[in-house]
């Protein structure tokens, strides 16, 4: 079934290279939860981000040589730059709390490189566990520049996600240069946090269910795009899949260049 599904996904893209237009530029991208690798290997995670060729990628739970109980598989291991070893594209890493002698954060992968990254600490005013999101700036093919960032909201409380939201669109919608957003949000599309706090941004994914991966029961994984007038979603799917708790998201889009 994983296999057909890829197959599917690649054949329906095969020829979007040519189908591309000269005031446009196609594009795959993909949110993935990673739940600190507990249900699978790096190799496993890895060959899975490969087989759909995407663009970037915005990981969330990526540890950085901790030492957890949970998963001994994992010790020491430096997530993000294996995954981009075993991928062959570009690995950033945003830290958000150290943990169990090494750090746990979010991350980037990029077929493209980058010139510019940075990473911005969220409101907590619970105190609850810091998070943050974390941007790049990218060249892709030598024509365009765009922003890809990542964030991973906090689990406990709505009015905190609230915040987190309007703090980072506020930011990157700053930026001079077309932008995606891919993370875990911990919310539902009927929340506050993504009716009014992302509501300026275009929805880059559909109403597929992303949590728990068994047995999917909500959606708390998206993909946004500002501004909103310049993105057009080609097709995007959920991916079934049981290597993390969480169900990967992918997307092919479409950037509409500034006609001069």
């Amino acid at each position: 079934m994983k296999k057909y599904i890829i197959v599917l996904f690649l054949a329906l893209t095969a020829n979007w290279v040519c189908a591309q237009k000269q005031d446009t530029l196609r594009i795959r991208v993909m949110t993935y939860n990673l739940r600190f690798g507990e249900l699978a290997s790096l190799e496993q995670i890895a060959e899975h981000i490969k087989a759909f060729q995407p663009d970037f990628v915005a990981l969330q739970e990526v540890d950085s040589k901790t030492f957890r109980e949970r998963t001994p598989q994992q010790n020491g291991k430096d997530f993000i730059t294996e995954l981009g070893y075993r991928t062959q594209m570009y690995p950033l890493y945003g830290k958000s709390i150290s943990y169990k002698g090494g750090y746990y954060g979010i991350g980037i992968l990029s077929r493209h490189p980058y010139f510019k990254s940075e990473k911005m600490m969220l409101p907590r005013p619970q105190e609850k566990e810091q998070r943050v999101m974390f941007q790049g700036t990218f060249e892709v093919n030598g024509k365009d520049t765009i922003t890809f960032a990542c964030t991973h909201l906090d689990y406990f409380s709505e009015d905190t996600r609230f915040l987190q939201i309007k703090k980072i669109t506020e930011t990157l919608q700053r930026s001079p240069y077309p932008v995606i957003l891919g993370g875990d949000f911990n919310t539902r599309p009927d929340s506050k946090t993504i009716r009014e706090g992302i509501s300026d941004w275009k929805l880059l994914t559909n109403d597929d269910l992303t949590f728990p991966s068994n047995k999917p029961s909500i959606k708390i994984d998206y993909l946004f795009g500002y501004p909103k007038d310049v993105w057009r979603v080609i097709r995007t799917q959920s991916i079934q899949s049981l290597l993390s708790d969480h169900l990967p998201i992918i997307t092919e889009v479409e950037l509409i260049r500034e006609t001069k």
